[in-house]
């Protein structure tokens, strides 16, 4: 387990803290601190301390001046979850919570992160003609999501970024939340080649961890219905925990070593998944077959 503190607003935006299971990490203004934020004149030399023992993740406010707040209430001791606003000071987090593929999963067997050499890479041979103001890489991305003639649907993480309810929105296209429980805090969206929204998902979101690209012979509900299966998972321990399987990082460490009735589960009626890579430049597509998924570099410039 893996929690991730993510500035959103104040004079550390856009950095990233990290806090692993089994340790403590002491956020505040000085050299106190584990993560000092010297910038911020709000916080306390010592302000609140993230804790994580494994299974869950807590905020603990330090005796702060100005007070610790978890999603608009002042706090002295708060489990947090996915998605969850903390303010400390001037400053604005996040809360993503990372369960690598170290977990049992529903209809999943134990798996582990093992390096996997990556297939041969290729560039889109007959890319779409490039419109609506798209760049040749995003053009190629554009022709490697579409080439197959299937339906085309993203599952998107509004917690990556606030805009993306309002985008949904907007856009008039069918959307759905993966989780109709609540548990997790995500949408499936059906993607038309000429819908509007896909202009911002490729614009804005590629590259930016938003969530996953899919294809499939099915309807959105039914891939919907699909997803929802894998969102609660359990640890070792038999504790129940929300299983971020969109995430591009996970996908691109748990895909590559399912052995191929663990893939054939996950896949459900999907051919085909599409991630970003470490490297935006570049797209990962796993293709459903007999045996694990098949794997390929997609050269995008």
């Amino acid at each position: 387990m893996v929690v991730i503190l993510e500035a959103v607003s104040g004079p550390v935006l856009g950095k990233r803290i990290e806090v692993r299971g089994g340790s403590i990490v002491r956020i505040g203004r000085t050299g106190k601190s584990d993560y000092p934020i010297a910038e911020d004149g709000y916080l306390s030399g010592l302000h609140f301390a993230v804790e994580c023992d494994g299974t869950q993740c807590r905020i603990r406010d330090l005796g702060s001046s100005n007070g610790t707040f978890v999603n608009g209430s002042r706090v002295t001791e708060q489990v947090v979850q996915e998605g969850d606003s903390v303010v400390a000071g001037g400053s604005t987090f996040v809360i993503h919570v990372d369960l690598l593929p170290s977990i049992t999963g529903v209809g999943m067997m134990k798996t582990a992160t093992v390096p996997t050499p990556l297939a041969s890479a290729t560039k889109v041979s007959e890319p779409l003609p490039q419109q609506g103001g798209y760049s040749p890489a995003e053009t190629a991305l554009l022709s490697a999501l579409y080439a197959s003639g299937e339906a085309v649907f993203a599952v998107v993480d509004p917690s990556r970024d606030s805009r993306i309810p309002a985008f949904l929105d907007a856009a008039g296209e069918l959307y759905t939340s993966l989780d109709t429980s609540g548990r997790a805090a995500a949408y499936v969206v059906a993607l038309p080649a000429e819908a509007r929204l896909v202009h911002v998902l490729i614009k804005d979101g590629w590259g930016r961890g938003w969530g996953f690209y899919g294809t499939s012979k099915a309807g959105l509900e039914t891939v919907r219905s699909h997803f929802t299966s894998f969102v609660s998972l359990q640890t070792a321990s038999g504790a129940a925990m929300t299983f971020r399987f969109w995430d591009p990082r996970v996908l691109r460490a748990m895909l590559p070593p399912m052995p191929p009735e663990e893939a054939d589960a996950f896949f459900g009626p999907c051919e085909r998944i599409v991630v970003e890579a470490e490297k935006p430049a570049m797209a990962l597509e796993f293709c459903r077959t007999p045996g694990r998924p098949r794997q390929q570099t997609i050269v995008l410039a």
